[in-house]
């Protein structure tokens, strides 16, 4: 377990080094000239320069690299160019609502995904398991953004139930939970379709096994077929498909909150990027980047507590 855990561990720096190495020059690669972006079209060639000169942009591509990627070394994140705060902390001060918002929307994920997934592979054939077919296949081909003016639309003008947009009033938790519950269901939907999808797959693949039939045979309750040995040989796939289900609800994150006016990382993201503030841009990314990795690290680390075969 310890090997398998040091082993899974090596691949984490490689892996955020490579994100946030694309990260940085696909971020060169978009066009205009940032210190114009900043300054405004009437700036003095003087003050252009100078702002240049500030964000090492007047430097070669590689050498305005090393600057960032010994600056995280070094524990320097730098300022943004906009506001001259400290980038880190700005990005540290919204990235918590995104989070919140990204994993209530996996939590959501799994509760319809997995119950949809099992009875789907059990009805297999049925004018049940098409339905279900049918709506996962919404759940995919729907944009986020147009799911969530739909909700907004039925569940908060409509049917009042939840507001359509903010975070809630500040300091009180349960406001806070209220104004959570639509994005992370909007949020969710689509990861719920993919959960729902390799759920039957694996489902139908584990009860066509020869054990199965054995327990069936043996007069074993149906439930503690499917329960006990079916959806335990069924886990380790479903949970492989958790981790990209995050990564998925953080990029869609973006769009949610914008749709719904929420404050987090996805709206300093869109505004970093209309500024061309390359600084927090990349230490935005950089913290996204993370954050994908480490959850997609502990996934792996539970692999050996439902797969035996990991356990050495």
């Amino acid at each position: 377990m310890a090997r398998y855990a040091l082993e899974r561990f090596a691949l984490v720096i490689p892996t955020i080094f490579g994100m946030i190495t694309i990260a940085f020059f696909m971020l060169r690669a978009l066009p205009g000239d940032p210190a114009t972006a900043i300054l405004g079209e009437f700036a003095t060639p003087q003050a252009l320069a100078e702002l240049r000169r500030s964000l090492h942009l007047d430097e070669p591509l590689l050498t305005q690299f090393y600057h960032f990627i010994s600056g995280i070394l070094t524990g320097d994140f730098g300022r943004s160019a906009i506001t001259r705060q400290s980038a880190i902390s700005e990005v540290m001060s919204v990235i918590w609502p995104s989070m919140a918002l990204a994993f209530s929307s996996v939590m959501v994920a799994i509760a319809i995904g997995v119950p949809v997934g099992v009875i789907s592979a059990v009805k297999q054939g049925t004018w049940v398991d098409y339905c279900l077919i049918i709506l996962t296949i919404s759940g995919i081909s729907f944009p986020v953004f147009w799911i969530g003016l739909v909700a907004i639309v039925l569940f908060a003008h409509t049917i009042p139930l939840f507001p359509a947009v903010g975070s809630g009033v500040p300091g009180n938790y349960l406001s806070y939970v209220h104004a959570l519950v639509l994005p992370a269901i909007v949020l969710g939907m689509g990861g719920a379709a993919y959960i729902a999808r390799l759920t039957r797959s694996s489902m139908l693949e584990v009860l066509n096994q020869d054990y199965i039939l054995v327990a069936r045979a043996m007069g074993i309750r149906e439930s503690r077929v499917l329960y006990l040995y079916a959806m335990r040989s069924a886990l380790p796939a479903i949970m492989s498909v958790i981790g990209v289900t995050f990564a998925i609800a953080i990029g869609n994150s973006i769009l949610v909150e914008v749709v719904f006016s929420r404050p987090g990382l996805g709206s300093l993201i869109i505004k970093a990027t209309f500024s061309r503030d390359y600084q927090l841009l990349q230490v935005g990314l950089l913290v996204l980047s993370i954050s994908v990795v480490l959850v997609n690290f502990f996934i792996d680390l539970l692999y050996p507590l439902v797969d035996p075969r990991l356990r050495r």
